[in-house]
């Protein structure tokens, strides 16, 4: 079975998730290629600076920006398979021989008819920061699968573990789960906890996270493979849905006590 990723340009928290998956899966699955859309896909950058600044406060801000620029500055250098780390999803992808792109929208035709092209039996989201329209989510035979950083329907939409834990979570959850046309409504395959270590930042989570949702993919791959998966309705008129975080709401994050980075 062939599959292709469709992710965002985000070395910062979403590269975990395929340092991981790469590394112990890269040689069991046939991967096509991971597509990659620019990161928070048409969020002006000017508005999502702001916001960064306001969650992360300025010290945090300064240590989000300087390792974005390592990262920037690193990412073109040569690294082998089985590296510690790695800095850009251009670097990982050449380390373990899978095809890397950068596109932009994923529901153009043209990504359409290259999925087409390359045989792809399934279609796996991670991150991607745009709303998949139907043309694309029924182009693959296997359909299209996405992961999703909480458990459904209680916490729909946007940034969800800083939503978890500003709720007062003890675990964040972690849904993989089919694509349709509306967002996080799709039937899942698969729902896992992870507990919040005590004094854990809003940055170490995510990235700790992601990891984990690496092997729970893996799980739900393996399963749609073999033809056992074993996908079951949610009830999503009991879910909530949540956007990007107001500076109010952010403010009120700090205010109980909770830290993002």
């Amino acid at each position: 079975m062939k599959i292709e990723f469709l992710t965002q340009d985000d070395p910062l928290y979403i590269l975990p998730f395929f340092e991981e998956f790469l590394r112990d899966y890269a040689s069991e699955f046939s991967i096509t290629q991971v597509s990659s859309c620019r990161a928070m896909g048409k969020r002006s950058r000017w508005k999502l600076l702001k916001e960064l600044y306001c969650l992360y406060r300025p010290v945090g801000f300064l240590r989000l920006m300087a390792r974005a620029a390592a990262r920037r500055l690193l990412g073109s250098l040569p690294k082998s398979r089985g590296s510690s780390s790695y800095y850009s999803f251009a670097q990982l992808c050449r380390a373990y021989g899978v095809p890397y792109a950068r596109i932009e929208n994923p529901n153009a035709q043209e990504y359409v008819d290259q999925l087409k092209a390359r045989g792809v039996d399934l279609l796996v989201s991670v991150a991607c920061p745009f709303i998949l329209k139907e043309q694309l989510l029924k182009v693959t035979p296997q359909g299209c699968i996405n992961i999703h950083h909480a458990p459904l329907p209680r916490y729909k939409g946007m940034m969800p573990t800083f939503w978890q834990m500003y709720h007062g979570e003890a675990k964040v959850g972690i849904t993989v789960h089919y694509m349709v046309a509306k967002v996080d409504e799709g039937a899942a395959l698969l729902q896992a906890e992870l507990a919040i270590k005590p004094g854990e930042t809003l940055d170490e989570l995510i990235r700790r996270s992601k990891r984990h949702g690496a092997h729970c993919m893996a799980q739900v791959i393996r399963q749609i493979s073999s033809q056992t998966q074993a996908a079951y309705k949610l009830k999503n008129d009991e879910g909530s849905y949540f956007t990007f975080p107001t500076f109010q709401e952010m403010r009120e994050f700090h205010r109980r006590g909770l830290r993002a980075i």
